[in-house]
């Protein structure tokens, strides 16, 4: 004999926020805007025969969502309704750290990127923009390039122009025949 699981069918009835806020058996009474107390109050709505479409648009959620959650408050425990997946990560290049890279390549100009990011612990993409920004990303070149000439030497010295039009000028009169 096969047994079949019948889906639970809800009753449809819209749901007031500002209703169960002031409830005093609802969880929204504790505090309204506590996103573990939302998501527990869903719970709690859904046992007490609420439809998960109405809930879910009560509370701006998704009802995939919501299995989703009640799923693993069932498997987690309480830990699952803190959800790790929302916001960002603390900003690691921070003006501080900014001035310690900075620094740290104006006094040792031949560091690579890579070296200092992982010093201040930083993606070395980020060196490199921060670098790039301060204008010492090629410091190291900037520093072991020829030194130019003295402006005392290059005045004596004809100019590139000047030679070339004398060469030329050489090269197109004919020579004295003796």
């Amino acid at each position: 004999m096969s047994e079949t699981v019948s889906q639970r069918r809800s009753v449809r009835r819209p749901l007031d926020l500002e209703q169960l806020k002031s409830d005093p058996t609802s969880l929204l009474a504790f505090g309204g805007d506590d996103p573990v107390l939302r998501k527990l109050e869903t719970r709690r709505l859904y046992q007490a025969g609420y439809a998960a479409e109405d809930i879910a648009q009560a509370f701006g959620f998704s009802r995939p969502y919501l299995y989703e959650l009640w799923a693993k408050l069932a498997t987690d425990g309480v830990a699952a309704l803190d959800d790790k997946r929302w916001g960002s990560a603390a900003r690691t290049r921070t003006p501080t750290c900014e001035a310690q890279v900075l620094r740290a390549k104006a006094l040792a100009p031949q560091r690579r990127d890579r070296d200092l990011a992982a010093e201040f612990k930083l993606d070395r993409s980020t060196v490199y923009r921060l670098l790039k920004e301060h204008g010492l990303q090629d410091l190291h070149r900037v520093l072991t390039a020829a030194p130019a000439p003295d402006s005392t030497t290059a005045s004596f010295a004809p100019a590139a122009g000047e030679a070339a039009a004398k060469k030329g000028a050489l090269k197109s009169s004919p020579a004295p025949k003796p």
